[in-house]
Order: C-alpha cells, then sequence, then structure tokens
C-alpha cells in the first residue's frame, strides 16, 4: 500500500475576527481540546517523533542489550518500562541469539495537545532466531509525552480498542478544522460497520449496507460484481461481526477526500460453527458527499518489504 510521509489539510477557514463600532464584541476563539491535523506541520513533527521512539523502543538485539537500554531510558517513560518488559518476555527470554526489528509502517494521531500525543501506528515486525526469519504487523496505540524536544512513550496498548476522544465543539477558525477531521473519522467508523460484518441469513442486507456507504470506485466494483459477492455471502455460510469500538485516525483530510487509520477486531464464525479472530489494520480513502463521508478506496495494512 502506499506509505504516506506527510500530512495536509486544505480547507477554507470560517469566521471573523473584525470588530465593528456599536456592534458587542466576539466572544475570543478558543482552540480545539485536539489539535490532531489543526496544525499539519506539527502532527507531522509529533509523528516523525514518535516514530523514532517506537522504532528504537520496539527493537531488540540479543547481542547489543546496553544499547537496547539505553533506548529504553531514552525514549519510555519509567512509567512504561513495565508495559514494554512484560511485551519482550519471551523475547529477552530466548535461549538463542535474536534479532528483532520493528518498523513503523504507518501512523495517524488520535489526539494531540502541546505536551501530549495518542497515536495509533502499525507496525512490521521482523525477527531473526536460529537463522530463521519471520516477518510480522502490529497495531499498537502509544500514549506519549513531550520532555523538552523529544516525545517519549508513556503508555502501551495492544490491539487497541476503546472510545474515540470528544468530538470538537463547533466554532470559527481552527475548529472548523477540528470539526471536519472529527466528521471524517464519525465517517470512517460508519462504513467501517457496515463493510466489516457479514451476515449469510441475510446477504441482501449486508450487501445493501455495503452500497449505502461506498462511493465512486469502490461503489462501481461493488455493483459489478454484486451477483458473485450475493453469492458468495449466501453460499459461504461463514459470519463476520467487527467488535465494538475499533480505534481510529485521521492521516489527512485534502479539500473533500479524507485517509483513515482503522484497527478493527472481527470475530469470524465459520459453517462449521468455529469461531476465529481477525486483526485488521486497514486504511479507509473517504469522498464528502452531501450526505456525508462515504468509502471510495479500501487498502489493507502490508508489511514492509
Amino acid at each position: 500500500m502506499k506509505r504516506w510521509a506527510g500530512l495536509a489539510v486544505l480547507l477554507a477557514l470560517a469566521g471573523c475576527t473584525t470588530t465593528i463600532s456599536g456592534a458587542a464584541r466576539p466572544e475570543p476563539e478558543t482552540p480545539p481540546a485536539n489539535l490532531a491535523l489543526v496544525d499539519p506541520a506539527r502532527t507531522a513533527s509529533v509523528l516523525t517523533a514518535v516514530k523514532t521512539a517506537t522504532e528504537a523502543a520496539f527493537s531488540y538485539d540479543s547481542t547489543a542489550v546496553p544499547a537496547y537500554e539505553k533506548a529504553l531510558a531514552d525514549n519510555v517513560t519509567p512509567g512504561a518500562r513495565d508495559e514494554i518488559a512484560k511485551l519482550f518476555t519471551e523475547v529477552r527470554n530466548s535461549a538463542e541469539p535474536i534479532k528483532l526489528v520493528t518498523r513503523v509502517i504507518v501512523s495517524a494521531a488520535v489526539e494531540q495537545t502541546p505536551d501530549k500525543a495518542r497515536v495509533l501506528t502499525a507496525l512490521d515486525q521482523t525477527s531473526t532466531r536460529a537463522g530463521t526469519t519471520s516477518k510480522g504487523i502490529a497495531t499498537v496505540l502509544l500514549g506519549t509525552v513531550r520532555e523538552g524536544d523529544r516525545w517519549r512513550i508513556d503508555k502501551i496498548e495492544v490491539t487497541p480498542a476503546g472510545p474515540g476522544p470528544a468530538a470538537d465543539k463547533p466554532g470559527a477558525g481552527d475548529r472548523v478544522l477540528a470539526r471536519v477531521r472529527d466528521s471524517a473519522r464519525d465517517g470512517a467508523l460508519r462504513a467501517a460497520e457496515a463493510l466489516l460484518n457479514v451476515d449469510p441469513a441475510d446477504p441482501e442486507g449486508t450487501y445493501a449496507r455495503y452500497e449505502s456507504v461506498s462511493t465512486g470506485q469502490l461503489l462501481t466494483q461493488f455493483r459489478q460484481d454484486k451477483a458473485a459477492r450475493l453469492d458468495q455471502i449466501r453460499s459461504g455460510g461463514t459470519k463476520a461481526s467487527m467488535a465494538p469500538n475499533p480505534a481510529a485516525a485521521v492521516m489527512e483530510v485534502v479539500d473533500d477526500k479524507a485517509s483513515v487509520l482503522l484497527f478493527a477486531t472481527s470475530e469470524v464464525k465459520d459453517a462449521a460453527g468455529q469461531t476465529t479472530k481477525k486483526y485488521l489494520p486497514i486504511v479507509l480513502r473517504l469522498q464528502r458527499l452531501p450526505e456525508g463521508w462515504k468509502a471510495a478506496g479500501v487498502e489493507s495494512v502490508q508489511a514492509l518489504p
């Protein structure tokens, strides 16, 4: 999938601060509570700093333990050390030399203030032990704090789920940007709920939900494949249910388009009644229409080459 190098928010600002003689002085406009994407350059700077901290703290080489300990001291607060220790118990207790290299695939800020940020991050992890190399993808929600010029990891949530930040209040100036960001996030959650739930007992309803949240090329593709999709839903007998409160963060908003990083847990029950869980980091490409945001494309997050 495309790797995201930066952020851009190109939206028309509303509101006026001019005071007219004889008119009531307007109340000063307070900034939004969540500054993610409100200042794209600052958000990009935070994500770059958190990327550096994450790749250092989540990589390990058993032949260079002092370097790893220094990386933890530099990039993780004392309060989060225990969380890292639990995650790395098996790695650090390996009887054979082991090297784990972690790289950030994609990330987005869920919340941001001048001194704190919560960042949803998809990680590529490559592990080498006894001459054997394995790869995997992990998704974490990182709480971070700013200490001087450095951002340090303060909390780690693996396979995250939970309610997102409260929507910012309406207003002018930066609040307009914040409200558009929040509406895009809500649109992504609505789309994910429709696209990631499959009911073989109601194939027509399942397909209708696909169409209701889609637009552009995605909608065209659904309509072209309608008969095959209905037959697959009906005959496959597999039911998929997305767990409540998936984690989501807006990556960018450009005019009437947005990209949202989303991590969902899906419970899949096959025709034989066996249930498994799937963990789905995806990027939703959205288009804003008069009736609201709809999905124009869906991309799964792939491991780095």
